[in-house]
């Protein structure tokens, strides 16, 4: 090979590998907007809370209780469970979390402090001390449907959680529907007649013989 080809060879090198290294254009780091509306990098969602509420009748805490559900009835108490969980590899402190009620709920009982006592619409607020990585604190909040609730769904409860390290956060809701009819229960058929019957004959018999005596 002779010192042209050389020459040429390894300027076709540098060109390229000048392409690859600096020409290229580089990926951008994801971007996302905070409260303010300003583009900031995105933070890694390893900070996180989920937010359940018990359901009236089968006491399994669920996501939501829709219009498919038994409500809950206006005076009625609403159990809330929140789990906070630190999914990163660092210990977060402090980490705060906030349960915004609607303003057809009041505070009953739970952790931290409520911001308007004995009113609807409050927020309560609490910190988890020293989360270390990996771990789940699961909190309970007790609420109290208004007494002038009417027939309506959709009354979203809203929890947070924040912490110096991932200010951004996290967030979840759960809902409920209040009703202010009783559920209809179901009504007894003929085959349901048919079942008691050897009891109402037992029972008119006995009935009787306290008669007699």
């Amino acid at each position: 090979m002779n010192s042209k080809h050389i020459a040429v060879t390894l300027s076709s090198l540098v060109i390229g590998i000048w392409t690859l290294g600096f020409a290229a254009p580089k990926a951008l780091a994801q971007s996302c907007t905070n409260q303010y509306g300003a583009s900031v990098a995105c933070q890694p969602v390893n900070l996180t809370i989920n937010k359940q509420v018990k359901h009236p009748t089968s006491g399994l805490f669920i996501e939501n209780i829709t219009s498919s559900d038994t409500p809950y009835s206006p005076g009625s108490e609403v159990l809330y469970r929140l789990v906070v969980r630190n999914g990163s590899g660092e210990t977060m402190h402090p980490v705060t979390v906030t349960d915004q009620l609607p303003v057809d709920l009041t505070f009953v009982s739970g952790p931290g402090t409520y911001s308007t006592p004995g009113k609807p619409g409050g927020t309560l607020t609490f910190t988890l001390n020293n989360l270390i990585a990996g771990q789940s604190v699961t909190q309970e909040v007790l609420v109290k449907v208004e007494p002038k609730t009417p027939t309506k769904c959709n009354i979203v409860n809203t929890g947070r959680v924040t912490s110096p390290a991932r200010p951004s956060g996290d967030s979840d809701t759960a809902s409920i529907c209040v009703s202010t009819v009783a559920p209809t229960l179901p009504v007894a058929g003929f085959d349901d007649l048919l079942l008691i019957m050897p009891f109402i004959g037992t029972a008119l018999g006995g009935f009787a013989m306290l008669r007699k005596k």
